[in-house]
């Protein structure tokens, strides 16, 4: 992966974890309504992996927001805002 990939990545799945976390969901309870393993989501959330547009959209439809709360730009402000409302 290059550089700005891998960057791109780690945002991504770190954007996609809050918000994972923030709708009180264990990574292996998303696995298992999306069909996938908790592997794969554990090394997309780690930005290991890069997630795919379609797997975006899946977990945006069952967590019941707008794909862009996932895909824009800004995922650290989107991050941080989930976690203060996980925390609250």
């Amino acid at each position: 992966m290059s550089d700005d990939k891998e960057l791109e990545a780690k945002r991504l799945g770190a954007t996609i974890r809050a918000l994972r976390a923030a709708h009180g969901l264990k990574v292996g309870e998303l696995a298992v309504a999306l069909g996938k393993s908790q592997a794969y989501l554990s090394n997309i959330e780690a930005g290991r992996k890069y997630a795919p547009l379609q797997l975006c959209k899946e977990i945006a439809t069952l967590l019941r927001i707008p794909l862009a709360a996932i895909t824009i730009e800004g995922y650290e402000e989107i991050a941080k805002a989930a976690e203060k409302v996980k925390a609250a």
